[in-house]
């Protein structure tokens, strides 16, 4: 083999690269060319590349999540926007399944924004529910499932305790997370606002002595027929909030008559003669810690057919005022007031009339 070559070699020597060195140059790039397309017909051959294979495709699912609008809808509302003193705020729920999956695991926390109140309870409205996948633990709602394109409708009680004494509004969330297609899906929602809807007590009373043992009034004690006893009657109203128009009324017995001399700390009293009232306005009437007064002496002149009993000397006692935060009107009535002097501690049960010896 090698003796055929060096003769092949030295043959193409003498008649052609001794004369022209280009016929050198040209067996030779061939050579290299041809032990490079050999080279290539093997990687070929034990590589076995394919150049015409199948694209790949992802896998796709049948109901592909979209988090920008995720399939389940869940619609808070209230009932009011004011909620009473005793921290009741009616919730209505609704949940809506718009996607092509079950829904599993559905919760909902409610969480009050600020530490100024907290969820005391919460409670499913006896009327109205009709779900019976729904459990309550504490302040969190769990809706077991929820089937494509179902709908729930839930009625709920909160009740909420303050915890920062004069604050009255309340912030609060629903913070909601719930399971598909193996993905844990999670959003927070604002709920309304709530406004509690401040205290508003008032108080009437009639003394001969004042609770301080100071004389007051003036006559007999119990009374007399045909003779003129005197008493004070004082007008109390307290806030936990700020009000306006307060009005406080009362109506005199036919024998009875408002004097000159009062105490009016706050406010405006007047009295008509014809409708035998007696009206007591307050135009603003702030969040106080004392509470506005108003105070005017009466006359009782007993009759005859009065005798032997205790007579009603001021009936119809009401009042009322607008919550400036929540723009609702707070109502109040009394008992009437009588000269048995229920608030008199001296004389408290001195009120039978009696006749002249």
């Amino acid at each position: 083999m090698y003796k055929f070559i060096g003769r092949h070699w030295q043959k193409r020597r003498e008649r052609f690269y001794l004369k022209n060195r280009w016929h050198l140059v040209l067996d030779f790039s061939l050579g290299i060319i041809i032990v490079m397309l050999i080279a290539t017909v093997l990687v070929f051959h034990y590589y076995n590349p394919i150049f015409f294979a199948k694209p790949i495709t992802p896998l796709t699912s049948q109901d592909q999540l979209d988090l920008n609008n995720p399939p389940l809808i869940i619609d808070f509302s209230v009932t009011k926007t004011s909620i009473s003193a005793n921290g009741l705020a009616e919730l209505k729920m609704i949940y809506k399944n718009d996607g092509k999956s079950e829904i599993k695991d559905i919760k909902s926390d409610l969480v009050v924004v600020a530490k100024n109140f907290e969820i005391k309870k919460i409670e499913l409205k006896e009327e109205g529910n009709k779900t019976d996948n729904l459990k309550i633990n504490k302040n969190q709602l769990n809706l077991e499932n929820l089937a494509a394109g179902e709908s729930q409708v839930v009625y709920l009680e909160v009740y909420f305790v303050t915890r920062v004494k004069g604050e009255r509004n309340i912030k609060w969330q629903a913070q909601n997370e719930y399971q598909m297609q193996n993905q844990s899906i999670k959003e927070v929602v604002s709920l309304q606002d709530l406004s509690v809807a401040a205290d508003l007590e008032g108080t009437a009373a009639i003394y001969y002595n004042s609770p301080q043992g100071d004389i007051l009034g003036a006559g007999p004690l119990p009374p007399v027929v045909s003779l003129p006893t005197n008493y004070w009657v004082f007008f109390d109203v307290n806030s936990t909030g700020d009000f306006k128009n307060l009005v406080f009324t009362a109506k005199l017995a036919k024998n009875v008559e408002v004097l000159d001399r009062r105490s009016l700390l706050s406010g405006e009293f007047k009295y008509n003669a014809d409708s035998r009232q007696v009206i007591w306005t307050i135009a603003d009437l702030k969040n106080q810690g004392d509470s506005a007064r108003v105070g005017f002496e009466i006359q009782f002149i007993p009759t005859q057919n009065q005798s032997g009993n205790i007579a009603v000397l001021l009936s119809n006692i009401k009042f009322y005022a607008t919550d400036t935060l929540i723009n609702e009107v707070s109502y109040g009535s009394l008992p009437d007031l009588t000269s048995n002097l229920d608030y008199d501690r001296i004389n408290k049960g001195e009120g039978q009339i009696s006749e002249i010896k």
